[in-house]
């Protein structure tokens, strides 16, 4: 059975907001065969990633990572694997809520990142609500996720948001869910 929608949200998964991941360190540099490949994958030539020359004549300490790459390398950090669970802020949804949908995404780009540097993630937790869909209850988990460079400077924030659903049932293969 789901909880009303006014009961949805507990007062433990409330207690949650607000709390951080372990920093994710990512296993590697970001070297230039990863621009090489990110270059032949998409076609996207810009000598700022492409030219160290041209890069510091543009103002730059050296050639730059294209900033879509640097969305994708967080997938390399060994608790990737842990995905949407956040076990780190130990929240517990209800137990049919297991369908996830992106809910959207927002994205700070604060400095440029540069072949050789070394990344860190953290991820924080910032809100837990309901709203009421055509299909019924949903829950919204925001997170933010911060990654840094070896200084420790602040490159990216990404700020996403989930939809959790319960479950479809289904009452065969092929048939259409069931109410």
């Amino acid at each position: 059975m789901i909880p009303s929608i006014e009961n949805l949200v507990t007062d433990q998964m409330r207690a949650c907001i607000g709390k951080t991941s372990p920093v994710m360190e990512l296993p590697e540099e970001i070297s230039a065969s990863d621009v090489r490949r990110y270059v032949e994958a998409t076609g996207d030539r810009n000598p700022l990633w492409m030219d160290d020359a041209y890069a510091r004549a543009a103002g730059f300490r050296g050639r730059r990572v294209p900033p879509i790459l640097i969305l994708q390398v967080y997938r390399r950090a060994p608790e990737w694997e842990m995905g949407d669970a956040m076990p780190w802020a130990g929240i517990e949804l209800p137990p049919n809520f297991t369908n996830t949908r992106n809910a959207g995404h927002e994205v700070e780009w604060l400095e440029p990142v540069y072949v050789g540097d070394r990344l860190t993630i953290q991820y924080r937790l910032v809100d837990v609500y309901a709203r009421q869909g055509r299909s019924g209850p949903m829950l919204f988990l925001k997170r933010a996720c911060e990654i840094r460079n070896q200084d420790g400077r602040l490159v990216v924030r990404v700020t996403s948001t989930s939809a959790k659903l319960p479950a479809a049932r289904f009452s065969g293969a092929g048939s259409a869910p069931a109410d």
